[in-house]
């Protein structure tokens, strides 16, 4: 063989051993990692979980516009999820949540009537749903959730502050990114 096939073999296997030991040294928190331009996602050691929502589980909120929102104790997918109806009412919600450049929270606008029980389930489906950047499917979770008999939250501005959002975390897509516009300052 001539010195530069050899050359092109070594390196060759050099990047399969540089991935294959970045993939087995991934943890839970942070399972993907790039080398050589090419990002390798590994399993996490443990399935995505929910580590916190708003509303929280069990509370009372203010009826109007509403921010429901998860976070997971991994990186996600931004294209699956899976909201669902629990044993009470389901809020109106939009069809489309928005994940937060943290990668690990999902934002959805919805509207929820005043002095009202509400269910939702996270990845109740049998397949598919919020899952983690190597795939791994969340386990399933849910809340349920009050709304008080009294003034409602009447916009989007009104209920990012009730949840807790900063300006930049709004749960409408548009065509500029969260990132650009936190960057440029714009609106």
């Amino acid at each position: 063989m001539s010195r530069i096939r050899l050359s092109r073999l070594a390196l060759a296997g050099s990047v399969v051993l540089a991935l294959s030991s970045a993939a087995t040294a991934q943890t839970s928190s942070s399972p993907s990692t790039t080398v050589a331009g090419v990002t390798v996602t590994a399993p996490a050691k443990e399935l995505p979980k929910v580590v916190s929502t708003y509303p929280e589980a069990g509370k009372s909120v203010q009826p109007g516009a509403l921010i429901l929102t998860v976070t997971f104790d991994q990186r996600m997918n931004p294209d699956g999820w899976d909201y669902g109806k629990g044993q009470d009412r389901y809020p109106q919600c939009l069809a489309r949540p928005r994940l937060l450049n943290d990668e690990k929270t999902f934002v959805l606008l919805c509207t929820a009537g005043g002095n009202q029980h509400f269910s939702v389930q996270f990845n109740g489906a049998q397949a598919g749903g919020f899952v983690n950047l190597a795939g791994q499917r969340a386990t399933p979770a849910a809340i349920d959730f009050t709304t008080a008999d009294g003034a409602s939250l009447s916009t989007i501005e009104e209920a990012m502050k009730a949840a807790g959002l900063k300006p930049d975390q709004g749960p409408v897509m548009d065509d500029k990114p969260a990132k650009a516009l936190a960057s440029t300052g714009a609106p």
